[in-house]
């Protein structure tokens, strides 16, 4: 009996193919007398062929009101025929005006070496329309095995002369069957707003109902993020199992994750290119979708957790990320101190002091450039402000550069302000319709990123800049959604802005040796897979608040890898006398991932700058563990009283650093130690923790793993004070 490998098998006697991961099985099956294509099982690892029943056929219809095809688990599912259930897929024939779609499997291909010892990883599978041969759909299925991902695409193909009329254009189904067990089966999604991103919701999941998780601002935005998770969570106490399906959609534009629940509680999922003000024409051409990335775990969303951060830091676009496994540097950033105020001298001040806490990036923000004295004027005129830095920029880039320190730089490309030089000059560059408002968000408007003269003029500006100045880091931000979307393109224009996008951001890496950057979007706005794959960190929130950015690290934790993520240390809430955040806490909460300072140094005295130093030291010796590892949450954000706040637990190699928080006691009651996971049972751990000193641990000794996963730690430093934390640092001791 043939026992499964990791990678794709093909059964062919069944005309079916097992995609194999490490722990994870997901099973596609041709039905030969139909040539539809069904999804025959996902969920965990099939060790044989005959470990699930390979009929590959349709279901019995139960009656004339459910066809069926409608209930069939389709792997591309499109709109015609008695198809009543959710489509990926809407087309019209311009030839004769028909709008429907039937489409069967032509062909599949496995890729990759004929050696049977070679893991195969990738499959094409090729669907055609049964009349109108001329379009076909490639589906693309690629296996992250290490990862229990399976990452699809796929191609929509006008080969003849016909013109296609493309109205929607999703990338996958996914399908997952009715639960085996009595469980509460939940949707956790994230949604949020402006200073308040990735905020984790929980929705039943009830049969008969729909859920449509969207963006339609241009870009993935902050009000929703590309990701779901189905969690079965077992309720009857007989078990601890928690299944999770999960899976998020790499495209920076608009996008939309349906789920629908049938009266038997199966699920389906599909996701790609929102449809709304969507029409290409394809003739003789292809129609590439986004990847659409999914997976399953019995870990729970930790295990999801790990499953999508990895992949991310382990599949970076290496033609555009120098080094994927590097660590990020410590950055400071002078935006709260001197705002649109900047100039040669006080950013030379501000770099000294910077570089003396051990800040290892400096990056000017915004302000730099021609009369950018408000958010009113200047942007789109990317030269150097003569009053600000009468010899440029390069004067003070290589200041920082002398101090030991890599220099950073603010860009937000894809904007202009009414007032400014390229404006008046250019009116025409930006989206619009002649008789429609050009509607002002932050006094701006979006350039027409898709015209081939913006590109030319956004590239040489950037590119020369860096080059001249000896910029190595650029901060891309992108300060509102687009509106009046008139461009040559037509409603094309939703697709063509992000593919423009793309174009810019390999472009100017390609053009500077692979310059790093940073995805910004007010925030988190545009922090998507596909960026995240292409750049090095993302900002994920301009709220800096560390009471606040707990629960969007908990949130944005679920797909961006720890040495992505910016947390700043900053001086915010600012503008509150009665909040009094300690800097320990401050720095605690930026320890979960790439930390950052955006403190006003000018305000802070000797006693706390070197506070500061003691801390950003300390970060450096754990940073490996904490921007590398595997994050898990032992205790998820809460605003109990009498509980902790948040823990988390980051794991690397023989090594772990736990965070832990309480932000109120008003009770004064002890909390209980916390019980670590995943250390090694009968082996001994050097265990040191720090309180409010950086340079002086409470606690330094030995435990076992057996004591630490099953007593628990104890944190009695967290018990009487409100903001009170603790970093805790296990290494494992050699046997």
């Amino acid at each position: 009996m043939l026992i499964l490998k990791p990678g794709i098998s093909y059964h062919k006697g069944k005309h079916a193919w097992f995609l194999s991961t490490k722990n994870t099985s997901y099973v596609i099956g041709v039905d030969i007398d139909t040539g539809l294509v069904l999804n025959l099982y996902w969920g965990s690892r099939l060790v044989t062929f005959t470990d699930i029943d390979l009929d590959n056929k349709l279901a019995p219809e139960r009656s004339s009101q459910d066809p069926a095809i409608t209930s069939a688990s389709e792997e591309f599912p499109v709109f015609g025929g008695l198809r009543y259930g959710p489509d990926l897929l809407r087309i019209q024939f311009e030839s004769n005006g028909t709008r429907e779609l039937d489409l069967i499997y032509k062909d599949g291909t496995t890729l990759g070496d004929d050696n049977d010892d070679v893991e195969k990883t990738e499959l094409v599978i090729t669907l055609e329309d049964k009349v109108h041969t001329g379009c076909r759909v490639r589906l693309k299925y690629k296996l992250d095995i290490d990862n229990d991902l399976i990452i699809r695409s796929a191609s929509v193909l006008a080969d003849g002369e016909e013109t296609l009329i493309l109205t929607k254009a999703h990338t996958a189904a996914w399908y997952i069957p009715p639960p085996a067990t009595s469980c509460q089966r939940e949707l956790i999604s994230l949604a949020g707003a402006w200073a308040a991103e990735t905020q984790v919701q929980t929705h039943s999941l009830e049969p008969g109902t729909s859920h449509v998780l969207q963006s339609t601002r241009g870009i993935p935005s902050a009000q929703a993020y590309p990701y779901f998770a189905v969690k079965d969570q077992v309720s009857d106490g007989e078990h601890n199992d928690c299944e999770v399906h999960f899976g998020s959609l790499g495209w920076s534009g608009n996008w939309a994750i349906e789920l629908h629940t049938d009266i038997q509680g199966k699920v389906a999922i599909t996701g790609g290119m929102n449809d709304r003000d969507f029409e290409h024409r394809l003739n003789n051409t292809a129609f590439e979708l986004p990847e659409f990335v999914a997976g399953f775990t019995v870990e729970g969303l930790s295990g999801a957790r790990k499953c999508l951060t990895n992949h991310i830091r382990d599949h970076k676009d290496k033609s555009l990320v120098k080094n994927p496994k590097c660590v990020a540097p410590v950055l400071y950033n002078g935006w709260e101190a001197y705002d649109f105020r900047v100039t040669f001298d006080n950013q030379k001040q501000m770099a000294q002091k910077a570089a003396h806490l051990g800040a290892e990036l400096f990056v000017l923000d915004d302000g730099w450039f021609h009369k950018r004295n408000s958010d009113k004027a200047g942007l789109g005129d990317w030269f150097a402000d003569k009053v600000k830095f009468p010899n440029g920029l390069k004067p003070l880039a290589d200041y920082v550069h002398g101090l030991g320190m890599l220099f950073g730089l603010w860009f937000e490309p894809e904007m202009v302000n009414p007032d400014s030089d390229l404006y008046r000059e250019h009116p025409d560059w930006v989206y619009h319709y002649p008789d429609r408002t050009r509607h002002l968000e932050r006094n701006q408007l979006v350039l027409n990123i898709t015209k081939q003269q913006v590109q030319d003029y956004l590239l040489e500006r950037i590119v020369s800049t860096v080059k001249s100045v000896g910029i190595d880091y650029i901060k891309w931000d992108m300060n509102r959604p687009i509106s009046e979307a008139g461009s040559q393109f037509g409603k094309a224009v939703w697709t063509e802005h992000v593919h423009a996008f793309n174009y810019l951001i390999s472009e100017v890496k390609k053009a500077t040796g692979l310059i790093r950057i940073e995805t910004c979007c007010s925030g988190g706005g545009r922090a998507d897979l596909s960026i995240l794959k292409k750049t090095e960190s993302c900002w994920p929130s301009d709220n800096t608040r560390p009471d606040a950015r707990i629960s969007i690290q908990y949130g944005a934790s679920l797909i961006m890898p720890g040495n992505s993520m910016s947390c700043w240390v900053t001086d915010s809430p600012n503008d509150d006398p009665y909040t009094n955040i300690p800097i320990a806490y401050r720095f605690h909460v930026s320890f979960m991932g790439a930390l950052g300072i955006g403190s006003n140094l000018n305000g802070l005295s000797d006693t706390e700058l070197e506070e500061y130093r003691g801390w950003i030291s300390l970060y450096k010796e754990l940073r490996d563990v904490l921007q590398m590892g595997d994050l898990d949450w032992l205790v998820v954000p809460t605003s109990k009283p009498s509980a902790y706040t948040a823990v988390t637990q980051t794991v690397k190699d023989n090594a772990a650093v736990v965070l832990a928080f309480r932000q109120s006691s008003p009770f004064w009651l002890p909390l209980c130690p916390i019980r670590l996971r995943g250390l090694a049972v009968c082996a001994l751990y050097d265990v040191r923790i720090w309180n409010r000193d950086p340079k002086q641990p409470v606690f330094t000794g030995i435990m076992s793993g057996s004591a630490l996963m099953n007593k628990g730690l104890d944190l009695p430093y967290l018990t009487s004070k409100a903001y009170s934390s603790a970093v805790v640092h296990l290494v494992q001791k050699a046997s």
